[in-house]
C-alpha cells in the first residue's frame, strides 16, 4: 500500500518467499517492537507469538542496515540517562527495558538476547565505562557474563552483576518493588567475584576433588586480569 515493492520488503526482512516463489509476513499475528538504532532510526523488529507457539521471539534477519551483534534494544531511549548516570544497565528482555523505563530507571537497555558481543561493548563505551548486567542466571546468562570478564581488560570498562530474587526477571522485581531494583543495582558486584562466588557456590569446598574443579575453570579466568 507504501508502494515498496517486494525485493525492497525482502531486503528489509520483512517477508519471506517459500519454494513455489509466493510471499509472506515474517511477523504475521506477532506484536510488534521497533528496533532503533542510537539516533532513533528503525533498523529492525522483533515479534513475539500471542499464543504459546515457537519460536517465542523471532527478529529480523541480518539486512544492510539491522546487525543484531552490534544492536542494543533502547539505546536511543537511554543515550542520556546512560550519560548522565555514567552507568549503563544490561538486561535480556524487551520487556524488562520498557518496564524500566516506564518506572524512570532510564539507563537500561537489552543487548537482543544474552551474546554480549565487543561490538556491544564499544558502543556503550562511548557513553560510559560503568557497565551492570542483570541477566538471567542460566548457563547461557553465565557465559555472557564470563565473556565480560574479558571485555573488562581489553576494553578498559568496569563490569558488576547486578543480583536479583531467585527466579524473577528485572521487569517483574521492578513492577513488585521499585526500590528492590534500586538498591541491587547499589549492591552490584564486580564479575570477577561474581564468577568466582558462582563455581564455589556450587561445589562441596570440604573435598580436594570439588577444590581442584574450581581450581580448574577459576584458574584461566584469573589469568585474564
Amino acid at each position: 500500500e507504501k508502494g515498496f515493492s517486494e525485493s525492497e520488503m525482502t531486503d528489509a526482512g520483512l517477508i519471506l518467499k517459500n519454494e513455489e516463489g509466493k510471499t509472506h509476513d515474517r511477523f504475521h499475528n506477532r506484536l510488534m517492537f521497533p528496533i532503533r538504532d542510537n539516533r532513533g532510526r528503525t533498523t529492525g523488529f522483533s515479534g513475539r507469538v500471542q499464543d504459546d507457539s515457537l519460536p517465542k521471539y523471532m527478529n529480523s534477519p541480518q539486512t544492510a542496515i539491522f546487525d543484531k551483534s552490534g544492536t542494543i534494544y533502547g539505546i536511543d531511549m537511554a543515550g542520556t540517562a546512560i550519560r548522565n548516570k555514567d552507568l549503563v544497565v544490561i538486561v535480556e528482555g524487551y520487556m524488562d527495558v520498557i518496564m524500566a523505563h516506564q518506572y524512570g530507571f532510564n539507563n537500561v537497555v537489552a543487548s537482543m538476547g544474552t551474546a554480549i558481543t565487543e561490538k556491544h561493548i564499544n558502543i556503550l563505551k562511548k557513553l560510559t565505562k560503568n557497565i551492570a548486567l542483570a541477566l538471567d542466571p542460566d548457563t547461557a546468562g553465565e557465559e555472557a557474563m564470563l565473556r565480560c570478564v574479558e571485555y573488562e581488560n581489553s576494553l578498559n570498562t568496569e563490569v558488576k552483576v547486578i543480583i536479583l530474587p531467585p527466579h524473577e526477571d528485572p521487569d517483574e522485581v521492578i513492577k513488585k518493588d521499585p526500590k528492590i531494583w534500586e538498591s541491587a543495582i547499589e549492591k552490584a558486584v564486580p564479575v570477577i567475584d561474581y564468577t568466582i562466588d558462582m563455581a564455589v557456590s556450587r561445589q562441596d569446598m570440604s573435598t580436594a576433588g570439588a577444590k581442584s574443579q574450581v581450581e580448574n575453570s577459576l584458574l584461566p579466568i584469573i589469568a585474564k586480569v
